[in-house]
């Protein structure tokens, strides 16, 4: 056998024991301390090129997953907890009274008023967890409404240039194992070029998109679901997705030429309409002569993605 197949075998089952154990509340673990462990895999890359026999490799594998599992469990953040929580380095038992004043519902409400002078926009927004909807027009600049327990957002608006503004909407506190159970609402105003970068973390995405001019989109993921809907009101459209454990879907419309461009790890593809190209291109027919294009690129590992034509 492979020293490879059970160096990815023992990966899977290691990510899935930590799946097993933060859905039970027994560890909780932010998906972004799993994405600062990514040097761990140049340590895999030496491994599997040392002069040494299958079953040294395994073991020196084993170790260094043990390693990274261990800095997991000990990664000093307030989104990293065994049965506990933590801060400020130092571990604190929660009494009930006090984890249930945090697990309050709380709404909030953000908007702000359109300038008719604005031509273009951008969307900087950190979710980190819960479920975000994107849908709907709105006469003002953008309205977001959320729902939730023990989540404060915060929406800021600054211009950059003349004719731009930028949107900063973000997670200022997240707390309590209950603190991901949030909804965000969203609208945009149709009339400025948006460019959109999010940084979805282990947040559920739901976008419509198709009455907005979308320049670019810009998504980080960790272990999220992404399903997004394009338009063809803005010729070139560039989508990248960079994310861990995600399931993804994207709705091209049929008069819009598209390419994907993708690098995927243990990922599956369904790509209807579309041409292979070469490996990891795939375009529709007539791309490079098309006035309308959509460019899409993936980078994503452990992941289902599905891009459809509609």
């Amino acid at each position: 056998m492979k020293s490879g197949n059970i160096f990815w075998g023992l990966l899977l089952i290691v990510l899935g024991g930590l799946i097993f154990l933060r859905n039970f509340d027994i560890f909780f673990f932010s998906w972004g301390s799993i994405l600062r462990l990514w040097p761990l895999l140049f340590i895999f890359w030496g491994i599997s090129v040392l002069p040494v026999k299958s079953g040294i490799k395994i073991l020196l594998s084993v170790i260094t997953i043990g390693i990274g599992f261990a800095i997991l469990a000990t990664n000093p953040t307030p989104r990293t907890w065994w049965g506990k929580w933590e801060r400020n380095d130092v571990w604190i038992d929660k009494d009930e009274e006090e984890y249930d004043n945090e697990s309050a519902w709380k709404e909030q409400q953000f908007s702000e008023a359109m300038d008719e002078t604005i031509k273009y926009a951008v969307l900087d927004m950190d979710a980190a967890a819960g479920e975000f909807i994107l849908s709907g027009q709105t006469s003002k600049l953008f309205e977001f409404r959320t729902e939730g327990k023990n989540a404060t957002y915060e929406a800021k608006t600054r211009k950059t240039e003349e004719q731009k503004v930028v949107v900063d909407f973000e997670n200022k506190k997240i707390r309590g194992r209950d603190g991901f159970h949030n909804t965000v609402y969203m609208q945009l105003n149709n009339l400025p070029v948006w460019t959109l970068n999010m940084d979805v973390g282990a947040a559920d995405l739901e976008m419509d998109l198709t009455p907005y001019k979308i320049q670019k989109i810009d998504i980080d993921g960790g272990a999220s679901s992404i399903d997004m809907k394009l338009g063809d009101t803005y010729k070139n459209t560039k989508v990248n997705i960079d994310a861990g454990a995600a399931g993804i879907t994207i709705r091209v419309p049929e008069n819009s030429a598209c390419e994907i461009q993708t690098s995927t790890i243990l990922s599956g593809k369904d790509f209807e309409g579309f041409q292979k190209i070469k490996k990891g291109l795939y375009q529709t027919p007539n791309f490079s002569e098309s006035a309308n294009q959509i460019i899409i690129q993936v980078d994503a590992a452990v992941s289902g993605i599905n891009v459809k034509r509609y």
